[in-house]
């Protein structure tokens, strides 16, 4: 780990607040997960760790902010003065931090906005891995874990608790979908039971207002409900990439993005279709 760079710093320290054996063994899950990890700049990074009152306590750097509520802030701007180059940036940053950790074997699984931080200089920092697996393959879950966040699993995470490298990728996309949307709940107006169905119908979160046709295509195509057609992380990346840094690519995007808010609207997505869908709350699986 590049340890120099944490000397003298500000950290944040995470402990379990309860006994309970699903606390605790989420944060050993945590902590081992990191240890294999070690050091990316997208990646929080882990200082040490050490037991309190018999119960683990992990040492990270701090970082300022989280994804979530940083785009929920946006709403509150004119929409003309949103920083969505930044927005890109740290999108672009998300998808370099979880190829990284892919190449690792290692499976967030919990991937969403409100689990990447963010610095005051919008670096941003993959963070609680307390669900996390060492993929060999692909992963059946077969451990009882008590609640999986069903509105950003892929199908066959739902259907049959099967975890991989696209698995992931499809989270990053309903992450897409938060940071586009300025932090509003995947799926919104459908009950967790009825997500299943819902996918298999075909049906897909809609076009959110600031995402262009361009990168609704790049999340849809995360989607897939084929694991074989999914992109990898590495290929997302290097989209990302082109819309940043390509020739005319960031220009081009703003330029599209405001054809499409004159012509009004995003896409609707049909919410007819339901099946009950056994879970232990509305949030969970």
């Amino acid at each position: 780990m590049e340890t120099q760079k944490f000397r003298d710093c500000d950290v944040a320290v995470k402990h379990a607040l309860h006994f309970g054996d699903h606390e605790v063994e989420q944060l050993f899950r945590e902590i081992e997960t990191l240890k294999i990890i070690e050091y990316d700049r997208n990646v929080i990074s882990m200082l040490g760790w050490r037991m309190i009152n018999d119960k683990p306590a992990i040492v990270f750097e701090l970082a300022q902010e989280d994804l979530l509520r940083y785009v929920k802030i946006q709403k509150l701007i004119d929409k003309k003065e949103i920083p969505f180059k930044t927005i890109i940036s740290i999108l672009w940053q998300i998808a370099k931090g979880m190829e990284f950790i892919a190449s690792k074997n290692i499976v967030h699984r919990d991937l969403a906005a409100r689990n990447v931080l963010l610095t005051n200089d919008f670096q941003a920092k993959i963070s609680d891995f307390g669900l996390a697996v060492i993929n060999n393959t692909d992963i059946k879950e077969t451990a009882l874990i008590k609640k999986f966040p069903v509105r950003w699993m892929s199908i066959e995470a739902i259907a049959e608790k099967l975890f991989s490298e696209k698995s992931d990728v499809w989270a990053f996309s309903v992450l897409m979908f938060e940071v586009f949307s300025l932090g509003q709940d995947p799926y919104a107006g459908i009950e967790t039971r009825q997500i299943l169905r819902f996918l298999r119908s075909g049906e897909r979160l809609s076009r959110p207002e600031l995402a262009t046709n361009g990168m609704y295509e790049m999340m849809c195509s995360c989607w897939e409900e084929n694991l074989e057609t999914r992109p990898k992380f590495e290929e997302l990346v290097v989209k990302l990439h082109d819309v940043l840094e390509g020739e005319n690519g960031y220009s081009k995007y703003y330029e599209e993005l405001e054809l499409l808010q004159e012509q009004g609207g995003s896409g609707q997505s049909n919410l007819n279709n339901s099946v009950a869908l056994e879970v232990l709350d509305d949030d969970s699986l």
